[in-house]
Protein backbone atom coordinates (compact mmCIF):
# COMPACT_ATOMS: atom_id res chain seq x y z
CA UNK A 1 0.00 0.00 0.00
CA UNK A 2 1.36 3.42 -0.98
CA UNK A 3 1.94 5.74 1.97
CA UNK A 4 2.45 9.48 1.53
CA UNK A 5 3.66 11.70 4.34
CA UNK A 6 6.62 13.45 5.95
CA UNK A 7 9.98 11.72 6.33
CA UNK A 8 10.94 11.58 9.99
CA UNK A 9 14.66 12.07 9.28
CA UNK A 10 15.12 14.55 6.43
CA UNK A 11 11.73 16.21 6.94
CA UNK A 12 10.69 16.05 3.28
CA UNK A 13 6.91 16.40 2.97
CA UNK A 14 4.41 14.66 0.71
CA UNK A 15 6.87 11.93 -0.20
CA UNK A 16 6.38 8.21 -0.56
CA UNK A 17 7.22 6.57 2.76
CA UNK A 18 8.84 3.18 3.23
CA UNK A 19 8.42 0.78 6.14
CA UNK A 20 11.14 1.23 8.75
CA UNK A 21 11.76 -1.61 11.20
CA UNK A 22 12.57 -0.31 14.69
CA UNK A 23 14.98 -1.86 15.52
CA UNK A 24 16.39 -3.30 12.23
CA UNK A 25 14.71 -6.50 11.08
CA UNK A 26 17.91 -8.53 11.46
CA UNK A 27 18.16 -7.48 15.13
CA UNK A 28 15.51 -10.06 16.11
CA UNK A 29 12.67 -7.89 14.79
CA UNK A 30 11.35 -10.39 12.26
CA UNK A 31 8.43 -11.86 14.23
CA UNK A 32 4.90 -10.54 14.57
CA UNK A 33 4.34 -8.09 17.42
CA UNK A 34 1.22 -6.65 19.05
CA UNK A 35 0.91 -2.88 18.75
CA UNK A 36 -1.36 -0.88 21.00
CA UNK A 37 -1.92 2.78 21.87
CA UNK A 38 -0.07 3.75 25.04
CA UNK A 39 -2.10 6.95 25.34
CA UNK A 40 -5.31 4.94 25.74
CA UNK A 41 -3.69 2.71 28.34
CA UNK A 42 -2.53 5.75 30.30
CA UNK A 43 -6.10 7.08 30.34
CA UNK A 44 -7.43 3.87 31.85
CA UNK A 45 -8.64 1.88 28.85
CA UNK A 46 -6.58 -1.18 29.78
CA UNK A 47 -7.56 -3.55 32.56
CA UNK A 48 -4.06 -4.92 33.17
CA UNK A 49 -4.45 -8.19 31.30
CA UNK A 50 -1.38 -9.46 29.38
CA UNK A 51 -2.69 -8.18 26.06
CA UNK A 52 -4.50 -4.83 25.82
CA UNK A 53 -7.98 -5.05 24.26
CA UNK A 54 -7.28 -2.49 21.54
CA UNK A 55 -4.46 -2.88 19.06
CA UNK A 56 -3.29 -4.93 16.13
CA UNK A 57 -0.76 -7.55 15.17
CA UNK A 58 2.11 -6.38 12.97
CA UNK A 59 3.12 -9.42 10.97
CA UNK A 60 6.38 -7.95 9.63
CA UNK A 61 7.78 -6.93 13.00
CA UNK A 62 7.79 -3.64 14.89
CA UNK A 63 7.91 -0.54 12.73
CA UNK A 64 5.95 1.98 10.69
CA UNK A 65 5.96 3.90 7.43
CA UNK A 66 8.15 6.74 8.64
CA UNK A 67 11.07 7.31 6.23
CA UNK A 68 11.47 8.28 2.61
CA UNK A 69 13.12 5.56 0.56
CA UNK A 70 16.46 7.38 0.35
CA UNK A 71 16.78 7.91 4.11
CA UNK A 72 15.71 4.33 4.77
CA UNK A 73 18.16 2.87 2.26
CA UNK A 74 21.08 5.09 3.27
CA UNK A 75 20.80 4.60 7.02
CA UNK A 76 20.19 0.88 6.63
CA UNK A 77 23.26 0.46 4.44
CA UNK A 78 25.53 2.61 6.60
CA UNK A 79 24.48 1.68 10.12
CA UNK A 80 22.15 -1.32 10.18
CA UNK A 81 24.72 -4.13 10.26
CA UNK A 82 26.73 -2.41 13.01
CA UNK A 83 23.63 -2.23 15.21
CA UNK A 84 22.77 -5.85 14.49
CA UNK A 85 26.27 -6.93 15.56
CA UNK A 86 25.88 -5.16 18.89
CA UNK A 87 22.40 -6.60 19.43
CA UNK A 88 23.64 -10.13 18.79
CA UNK A 89 26.51 -9.67 21.23
CA UNK A 90 24.10 -8.27 23.82
CA UNK A 91 21.76 -11.24 23.41
CA UNK A 92 24.67 -13.63 23.73
CA UNK A 93 25.79 -12.05 27.01
CA UNK A 94 22.38 -11.63 28.62
CA UNK A 95 21.36 -15.19 27.68
CA UNK A 96 24.64 -16.70 28.82
CA UNK A 97 24.41 -14.94 32.18
CA UNK A 98 20.74 -15.67 32.74
CA UNK A 99 20.06 -11.96 33.08
CA UNK A 100 22.68 -11.39 35.77
CA UNK A 101 25.31 -9.46 33.81
CA UNK A 102 27.21 -7.49 36.46
CA UNK A 103 30.60 -6.80 34.87
CA UNK A 104 31.89 -4.82 31.90
CA UNK A 105 32.06 -7.12 28.88
CA UNK A 106 33.76 -6.54 25.51
CA UNK A 107 31.74 -5.43 22.50
CA UNK A 108 33.64 -5.27 19.20
CA UNK A 109 31.62 -2.66 17.35
CA UNK A 110 31.61 0.46 15.18
CA UNK A 111 30.47 2.90 17.90
CA UNK A 112 29.52 5.83 15.65
CA UNK A 113 27.48 3.62 13.34
CA UNK A 114 25.62 2.08 16.27
CA UNK A 115 24.82 5.49 17.72
CA UNK A 116 23.59 6.87 14.39
CA UNK A 117 21.32 3.85 13.94
CA UNK A 118 19.88 4.44 17.40
CA UNK A 119 19.23 8.12 16.58
CA UNK A 120 17.61 7.10 13.29
CA UNK A 121 15.38 4.73 15.24
CA UNK A 122 14.35 7.54 17.57
CA UNK A 123 13.48 9.70 14.56
CA UNK A 124 10.96 7.05 13.52
CA UNK A 125 9.72 6.46 17.07
CA UNK A 126 9.17 10.16 17.79
CA UNK A 127 7.83 11.20 14.41
CA UNK A 128 8.71 14.38 12.46
CA UNK A 129 8.57 16.48 15.63
CA UNK A 130 12.02 15.27 16.73
CA UNK A 131 13.92 16.64 13.75
CA UNK A 132 11.76 19.76 13.80
CA UNK A 133 12.64 20.39 17.45
CA UNK A 134 16.31 19.49 16.92
CA UNK A 135 17.10 20.65 13.36
CA UNK A 136 20.72 19.42 13.40
CA UNK A 137 19.68 15.79 13.82
CA UNK A 138 19.11 15.15 10.08
CA UNK A 139 22.63 16.33 9.28
CA UNK A 140 24.09 14.13 12.02
CA UNK A 141 22.24 11.05 10.76
CA UNK A 142 22.62 11.63 7.02
CA UNK A 143 26.27 12.68 7.04
CA UNK A 144 27.86 9.39 7.98
CA UNK A 145 31.18 11.05 8.87
CA UNK A 146 29.77 13.72 11.19
CA UNK A 147 30.68 13.09 14.81
CA UNK A 148 29.16 14.18 18.14
CA UNK A 149 25.42 14.24 18.82
CA UNK A 150 24.06 17.79 18.39
CA UNK A 151 21.94 19.85 20.78
CA UNK A 152 23.58 18.34 23.89
CA UNK A 153 21.37 15.28 23.51
CA UNK A 154 22.40 12.13 25.33
CA UNK A 155 21.76 8.44 24.68
CA UNK A 156 21.63 5.87 27.48
CA UNK A 157 21.48 2.10 27.04
CA UNK A 158 20.52 -1.01 28.99
CA UNK A 159 19.89 -4.72 28.57
CA UNK A 160 16.37 -6.11 28.90
CA UNK A 161 16.01 -8.90 31.43
CA UNK A 162 15.05 -11.93 29.29
CA UNK A 163 13.26 -13.87 32.02
CA UNK A 164 11.48 -11.16 34.01
CA UNK A 165 10.25 -8.81 31.28
CA UNK A 166 6.78 -8.96 29.75
CA UNK A 167 7.43 -7.38 26.35
CA UNK A 168 8.83 -4.44 24.45
CA UNK A 169 7.82 -0.80 24.46
CA UNK A 170 8.38 2.43 22.60
CA UNK A 171 7.54 6.00 23.57
CA UNK A 172 8.04 9.38 21.86
CA UNK A 173 9.44 12.34 23.77
CA UNK A 174 7.52 12.14 27.03
CA UNK A 175 7.41 14.17 30.20
CA UNK A 176 7.53 12.04 33.34
CA UNK A 177 7.13 13.68 36.74
CA UNK A 178 8.51 11.59 39.62
CA UNK A 179 8.87 12.90 43.16
CA UNK A 180 8.63 16.47 41.97
CA UNK A 181 11.34 16.12 39.30
CA UNK A 182 10.51 16.39 35.61
CA UNK A 183 12.22 14.07 33.12
CA UNK A 184 11.83 14.50 29.36
CA UNK A 185 12.96 11.60 27.19
CA UNK A 186 12.07 9.10 24.50
CA UNK A 187 12.52 5.35 24.90
CA UNK A 188 12.93 2.33 22.64
CA UNK A 189 12.98 -1.04 24.35
CA UNK A 190 13.18 -4.08 22.10
CA UNK A 191 15.02 -7.13 23.42
CA UNK A 192 17.85 -7.46 23.99
CA UNK A 193 18.55 -3.70 24.08
CA UNK A 194 16.84 -0.62 25.40
CA UNK A 195 17.71 3.03 24.78
CA UNK A 196 16.75 6.39 26.25
CA UNK A 197 17.22 9.69 24.38
CA UNK A 198 17.17 12.83 26.50
CA UNK A 199 18.48 16.35 26.87
CA UNK A 200 18.33 16.12 30.66
CA UNK A 201 21.50 16.28 32.72
CA UNK A 202 20.54 13.09 34.56
CA UNK A 203 18.67 10.07 33.16
CA UNK A 204 15.42 8.86 34.65
CA UNK A 205 17.31 5.89 36.13
CA UNK A 206 20.89 6.32 37.32
CA UNK A 207 21.82 2.73 36.45
CA UNK A 208 21.49 3.47 32.71
CA UNK A 209 24.78 3.52 30.81
CA UNK A 210 25.62 6.71 28.94
CA UNK A 211 26.80 5.77 25.42
CA UNK A 212 26.83 9.31 24.03
CA UNK A 213 30.60 9.01 23.71
CA UNK A 214 30.03 6.58 20.82
CA UNK A 215 29.69 9.78 18.81
CA UNK A 216 33.37 10.62 19.37
CA UNK A 217 34.44 7.75 17.14
CA UNK A 218 34.89 7.81 13.36
CA UNK A 219 32.75 6.04 10.79
CA UNK A 220 35.45 3.51 9.84
CA UNK A 221 36.74 3.08 13.40
CA UNK A 222 35.99 -0.32 14.89
CA UNK A 223 36.71 -0.65 18.60
CA UNK A 224 36.52 -3.14 21.42
CA UNK A 225 34.62 -1.37 24.18
CA UNK A 226 34.06 -2.83 27.63
CA UNK A 227 30.49 -1.90 28.49
CA UNK A 228 28.70 -2.49 31.77
CA UNK A 229 25.10 -2.38 30.61
CA UNK A 230 22.56 -2.75 33.43
CA UNK A 231 19.95 -5.50 33.13
CA UNK A 232 16.52 -3.97 33.70
CA UNK A 233 12.98 -5.30 33.70
CA UNK A 234 10.18 -4.22 31.39
CA UNK A 235 7.09 -4.97 33.46
CA UNK A 236 4.78 -2.14 32.38
CA UNK A 237 4.02 -0.08 29.29
CA UNK A 238 5.07 3.14 31.05
CA UNK A 239 8.16 4.84 29.58
CA UNK A 240 11.17 4.76 31.90
CA UNK A 241 9.51 2.38 34.36
CA UNK A 242 11.90 -0.37 35.44
CA UNK A 243 10.06 -1.65 38.49
CA UNK A 244 9.83 -5.39 39.03
CA UNK A 245 6.51 -7.19 38.62
CA UNK A 246 6.31 -7.61 42.40
CA UNK A 247 6.91 -3.91 43.00
CA UNK A 248 4.25 -2.99 40.45
CA UNK A 249 1.79 -5.34 42.16
CA UNK A 250 2.58 -3.79 45.56
CA UNK A 251 2.13 -0.27 44.21
CA UNK A 252 -1.20 -1.21 42.61
CA UNK A 253 -2.40 -2.88 45.81
CA UNK A 254 -1.50 0.18 47.87
CA UNK A 255 -2.96 2.52 45.23
CA UNK A 256 0.34 4.41 45.25
CA UNK A 257 0.87 6.96 42.48
CA UNK A 258 4.46 6.84 41.23
CA UNK A 259 4.32 9.87 38.95
CA UNK A 260 2.68 11.46 35.92
CA UNK A 261 3.31 10.82 32.23
CA UNK A 262 2.66 13.25 29.38
CA UNK A 263 3.28 11.92 25.87
CA UNK A 264 4.40 13.86 22.80
CA UNK A 265 5.65 16.86 24.78
CA UNK A 266 6.96 18.40 21.56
Amino acid sequence: MKKIGQCCICGAKNVRLSFEHVPPRAAFNDQRVFETNIQKMLTGEWDGKPQPPQGKWLQAGAGKYTLCEKCNNDTGAWYGSAYVAMARRALELVTWSGGTVSLAYPYQIFPLRVLKQVIAMFCSACGPSLQERFPDIPRFVLDRDQRYIPHDLKVFAYLIDPSKSVGNRQAPMSGVLIKGKQHVFAEIAFAPLGFVLTGDTDPIDFSLLNITHFGHSAFYHRETLFLKLPVLQISTWLPGDFRSKDQVARDVASNEVKGRVDLNVF
